[in-house]
């Protein structure tokens, strides 16, 4: 494959950053933009200088286009599943913004759906590529603090009217729960860096705005497979600036965002933490966000043909975490995974 051809369903905030970040690889042309109105795609075709891109009257019409090799989906979140689907019975390689379905069966459906057509997915965690996330992966590579036997994440982020997403996001119908519309960022990061698969949890909400169709602030203990233990919350009500807090303990030392005590890596002489200059995830713009990284790693995946770690599959364990954490805090119960 020389070129690849990438449309762009959805042209809202976070569809702009994809657009932006497609047109900076060689060989990668957007074909083409679909919205609810051809009027709003070519303002953001303009917008994003791809003015030159198709402007499509349908998603039917997008899927048809042979010009088309990937679609990257920006929509509200209860339309990813069927989206999703009829993009993978097309042939089309697949970007999914988060969160990729809303209950278990639909998610089930992609995911078959998707294994069936052979075709590639990334599920936008993008955080992956922030430079604080990799400079702590690299560390649990290297043993810096040994292996994890505690971990906590935190996503408080106050999604209020200044947002443009908030008059759908206060919606459960379309975003879920405060789980899948943000803190499915704090389950997939504890995931990743403890490095085992999270088997059983109990969980706490409740809200302060009312406008809000769900609560907007939970918190959630877990079990992972490897013994370790944790914590999880998110926030909506929060009253601060955005925070993603990290604290992993491991038996060989500590690292709290990005700070790390390690006195056996350091060479046995550390008797403080170290600080490490590096760029937090600590703003809830999307232009902050990475987008770069995650979308180059998606084309190479296409390229290659090499399955991303952070495909459909993989991000099916994050949001089954997140459906047990929301019917914990519902039926008052622990939950084990295996019951989703």
């Amino acid at each position: 494959m020389s070129e690849i051809g990438v449309a762009v369903l959805g042209t809202g905030w976070v569809a702009g950053e994809h657009i932006k970040s497609f047109a900076k690889i060689p060989d990668v042309r957007v074909v083409g933009l679909c919205s609810r109105t051809p009027e709003g795609a070519r303002a953001k075709a303009i917008e994003t200088g791809v003015a030159d891109a198709k402007i499509y009257n349908s998603y039917e019409e997008l899927l048809a286009d042979p010009d088309v090799d990937a679609v990257s989906l920006c929509t509200p979140p209860n339309q990813h599943p069927e989206q999703t689907i009829l993009a993978a019975k097309a042939g089309k390689h697949i970007l999914i913004e988060k969160a990729v379905a809303n209950d278990p069966a639909s998610l089930s459906a992609m995911v078959e759906a998707v294994e069936a057509a052979g075709v590639k997915t990334v599920v936008s965690f993008v955080l992956h590529w922030n430079p604080e996330f990799m400079w702590i992966k690299k560390a649990m590579g290297d043993k810096a603090i040994g292996d994890i036997f505690y971990a906590e994440v935190d996503y408080w982020h106050n999604i209020g009217p200044q947002y443009l997403q908030y008059r759908w996001n206060v919606k459960k119908e379309i975003a879920g729960s405060a789980w899948l519309s943000a803190g499915c960022h704090g389950v997939d990061a504890m995931r990743w860096f403890v490095g085992s698969e999270i088997t059983e949890v109990t969980a706490y909400s409740n809200k302060l705005n009312q406008e809000y169709e769900y609560d907007t602030n939970a918190v959630g203990i877990v079990k992972f497979e490897s013994g370790a233990i944790g914590k999880v919350s998110v926030s909506f009500d929060v009253k601060s600036p955005y925070a993603f807090n990290i604290d992993l303990l491991g038996d060989k030392g500590t690292i709290r965002d990005n700070h790390i005590y390690a006195n056996e890596y350091y060479g046995g002489g550390s008797t403080d933490w170290v600080t490490v200059p590096t760029i937090r995830p600590d703003s809830g713009d999307v232009s902050h966000h990475p987008f770069d990284g995650q979308i180059s790693h998606f084309i190479d995946s296409i390229r290659t043909g090499v399955e991303s770690p952070l495909n459909l599959a993989d991000a099916a364990k994050t949001h089954r975490v997140c459906y047990a954490l929301e019917l914990s805090a519902t039926e008052g119960r622990s939950v084990k995974i295996s019951e989703i």
